[in-house]
């Protein structure tokens, strides 16, 4: 799903909730490849 959403003009990130499980997180932006953070 977030590689569809990634390819939408104007997206420029995402907010992730992992209620519950909130150590997760990390994992889940470095497997979305959203992680390294890009330069702005």
């Amino acid at each position: 799903m977030m590689e569809r959403i990634k390819k939408i003009e104007g997206v420029a990130g995402f907010h992730i909730m992992a209620i519950e499980w909130e150590e997760k997180v990390g994992e889940i932006c470095e497997r979305a490849g959203l992680l390294p953070r890009p330069q702005l």
